[in-house]
């Protein structure tokens, strides 16, 4: 009989929750607008797993969250208003629980059912959505580092020179740059320079897809610099990791990569380096189904022990 976790994949954009068996089937799922303070994520997820767990035998529960999340799952994130917050403690649930960073959850996914790269390869998932962040997948198995947080390639310093500063205080790292977050900003700030007047708000990142697909020149040299700087960080993470190939996930992926795929590619060819650049085989998903395979390990972890 097939075991049942109850998982969540908690972005700087989307919230989102399920159920997912051991072999990777979702049900439950329920999406909305990330809330940005600790309290009310406690309080989204406790009422979503007491939900959830009337209905399944000893549930085990799966967060992916966006931020750094080290070995003792502290988790750091500036989109969620969290530095060095001990998300576990705070939830206080009577089932086991265990918190990974999203893009590590996603590529424990892609690693487990990529047609592709399943079978024990090395390769890099790079999520671009509110913020960058990676994971490392290293012969099969996923490198998380001596305290917890490698593959954060969004903090990778990609130009000194920008007045550009992530959440953490960086300067010039690619999160600074390139991520939604970094574009929305950039945004706003062209529309308070007369930019866009047609537009009876202030412009948003979601407005950015219909700049596009009307001619906008300022949209076009915004994605332009925003997939040169993502290809310049790829160059970085395959001159350290040399992986098989790059799987990306997250919004402005998806949205835009007819748009924003040109440029990282072109970056990459300029160093006469040429791997595949792929969109997640697992689509939205991917970040629940490897919250479940993080739950999963982690029933398994806990019945050797007893």
């Amino acid at each position: 009989m097939s075991n049942h976790y109850i998982v969540f994949d908690i972005g700087g954009m989307r919230f989102r929750s399920g159920v997912v068996d051991d072999e990777g089937n979702l049900s439950n799922q329920v999406t909305f607008e990330s809330p940005h303070h600790p309290e009310e994520i406690v309080d989204h997820i406790t009422r979503i797993v007491e939900s959830n767990a009337l209905s399944i035998h000893d549930p085990y529960v799966g967060i992916a969250i966006g931020g750094m999340v080290e070995s003792n799952e502290c988790v750091t994130s500036g989109a969620m208003n969290m530095f060095d917050y001990p998300l576990v403690q705070e939830l206080q649930l009577r089932y086991p629980v265990v918190v990974i960073n999203d893009a590590k959850a996603a590529a424990l996914a892609e690693a487990k059912y990529h047609p592709r790269l399943k079978d024990e390869r090395s390769f890099v998932l790079i999520t671009v959505s509110a913020g960058i962040g990676g994971g490392v997948v290293i012969n099969g198995d996923l490198y998380e580092g001596h305290s917890g947080i490698a593959g954060e390639v969004g903090h990778i310093i990609i130009d000194r020179g920008q007045e550009a500063y992530c959440r953490l205080g960086h300067r010039g790292c690619l999160d600074a740059l390139a991520s939604g977050r970094a574009l929305e900003n950039r945004l706003k700030r062209m529309w308070r320079q007369g930019h866009w007047a047609h537009l009876e708000r202030e412009v948003e990142l979601r407005d950015l897809p219909d700049l596009l697909d009307s001619g906008d020149g300022l949209a076009k040299r915004l994605v332009e610099e925003a997939g040169k700087w993502i290809g310049a960080g790829v160059m970085d993470v395959i001159r350290v990791i040399d992986p098989c190939e790059i799987v990306f996930k997250g919004y402005l992926m998806t949205e835009l990569w007819d748009e924003i795929h040109p440029y990282i590619a072109m970056v990459l060819e300029s160093y006469e380096r040429t791997i595949p650049l792929s969109l997640s085989s697992l689509g939205e998903n991917v970040g629940l189904i490897g919250a479940g395979i993080a739950a999963q390990r982690l029933r398994e972890s806990k019945a050797m022990v007893d």
